[in-house]
């Protein structure tokens, strides 16, 4: 009898250590499952928070014409509304890999990233929003993103603005004249302000850093724009009967408007009115005089050199020379109006472009111009009267600039850095696209 109960209890014995054991394996399966799950989802918040970092650094890259940017700030090619997907990442023990929407002007973004920890993988969705920080010529009507040289006698009544240094070549310390406020680059340097009685009073220096968004065109501008009123008879996409006068010497193939590189020509002596709206152009080049209809909205956009054969070497898309002078009849202070024309500049990161401004002594230009990847250079003798901003700027000679404040500010604003808006975690199976279950 003692023997089948003492196998009996053994047995018993080990039944219940089997199932303490079984018991146990499964809490440390689920225990390391519940480790590799809460690695994966930290790769994957790690990928996103990567992913915004990145932005923010190549931000100024982004544009409707070049909608994703990989890593390094390469340009990268879009499909199905998404950039393609980065390669795998390492984070502790972990990989992440993230894709991101498309961009588009004045929309938010989108990023989805996966981490994958032991076998396990998680995914997120992250909104990305860019809030608008002010006009850019809210404050500063004269900007140089990367740098102001002022060499000879310019006189600048305006507010000024770079993200380097404002230098005075040594022919234009005694000379020129600064009646504004002046903002130079964190760490870098530019010269006092006058004060009185040079100027009404005395200017500020403080520094910051401000970078140009890039110029976006209206959607459609290719086919629907003005540029037929250049043209008479113009049979193309959008026939006008109306036809911007033109006097001075013959309409040829190439005066007022070379079709062929999408110039506008002025030569000297002539005169062109511009009335419409939008132009779609190349270049803009005036030996002549150039006159803004009153009771026209013109703007002016220049495509990107890519896209403009028949440049010169300088690839310079604005040329208004000593003898020419550009008139709105818009900008009336007597009358009360005060509308110049718009010149935007798309401009490309690759191939920097060239803005050339100069005017004998006595002229007088009321303009706006934006090129935020332009070197813009002001010479010569004349008034300008408007908003300007380049990449660079320099002036030598002895140019006049002036601000007025009355005159209506263009649209360009300046662009905060990316922030969150929306944070989930995809629950669902992975698909197309890539925020599928999210």
């Amino acid at each position: 009898m003692a023997l089948p109960t003492a196998l009996f209890a053994m047995i018993a014995s080990f039944a219940l250590a089997s199932v303490a054991v079984i018991s146990s394996i499964d809490a440390q399966q689920g225990t390391v499952r519940d480790r590799a799950s809460k690695n994966a989802i930290a790769a994957a918040d790690a990928g996103a928070g990567v992913a915004l970092l990145r932005l923010n650094r190549f931000q100024k890259k982004l544009s409707t014409s070049t909608p994703c940017i990989g890593p390094a700030g390469e340009a990268q090619t879009a499909s199905g509304g998404w950039c393609p997907a980065t390669a795998p990442e390492t984070v502790g023990g972990a990989t992440f890999s993230y894709r991101v929407s498309a961009y588009q002007a004045k929309y938010a973004m989108s990023v989805v990233a996966v981490g994958t920890f032991g076998g396990v993988s998680r995914r997120v969705d992250v909104n990305l929003l860019a809030h608008d920080e002010g006009n850019v010529f809210l404050a500063e009507q004269l900007i140089g993103e990367s740098s102001i040289k002022l060499e000879g006698g310019p006189t600048l009544n305006t507010d000024i603005g770079t993200n380097g240094s404002v230098e005075l070549t040594s022919n234009g310390k005694k000379s020129s004249i600064i009646c504004g406020d002046i903002r130079h680059g964190i760490g870098k340097t530019s010269p006092t302000p006058n004060g009185p009685p040079t100027c009404k009073e005395q200017g500020e220096v403080t520094e910051g850093t401000k970078n140009l968004p890039p110029v976006i065109p209206p959607e459609g501008i290719a086919t629907n724009n003005s540029d037929c009123r250049l043209v008479p008879k113009c049979t193309g996409p959008k026939p006008s009967e109306e036809v911007d006068p033109y006097t001075g010497s013959a309409r040829t193939a190439t005066k007022p408007w070379d079709a062929a590189h999408r110039f506008i020509n002025v030569p000297h002596g002539a005169l062109l009115t511009l009335g419409g709206g939008d132009y779609w152009v190349c270049g803009l080049f005036v030996d002549g005089e150039l006159f803004i209809a009153g009771n026209s909205k013109v703007r002016i956009f220049f495509d990107t050199p890519e896209h403009c054969p028949g440049l010169d070497s300088s690839h310079t898309q604005i040329n208004i020379t000593a003898n020419a002078t550009i008139k709105s009849t818009g900008y009336e202070t007597s009358s009360g109006t005060f509308d110049v024309p718009g010149l935007y500049v798309m401009g490309s990161p690759t191939i920097p472009t060239t803005v050339s401004l100069a005017g004998t002594a006595g002229g007088v230009n009321e303009v706006m111009i934006y090129a935020p990847y332009s070197n813009l250079e002001i010479s010569g003798n004349a008034t300008w009267i408007g908003m300007f901003a380049g990449k660079t700027v320099k002036l030598n000679g002895n140019p006049t600039l002036k601000a007025d404040a009355r005159i209506p500010l263009p649209e360009e604003t300046y662009q905060g850095l990316l922030e969150r808006t929306r944070y989930v975690e995809c629950t669902g199976a992975t698909g197309s696209p890539p925020d599928v279950n999210c």
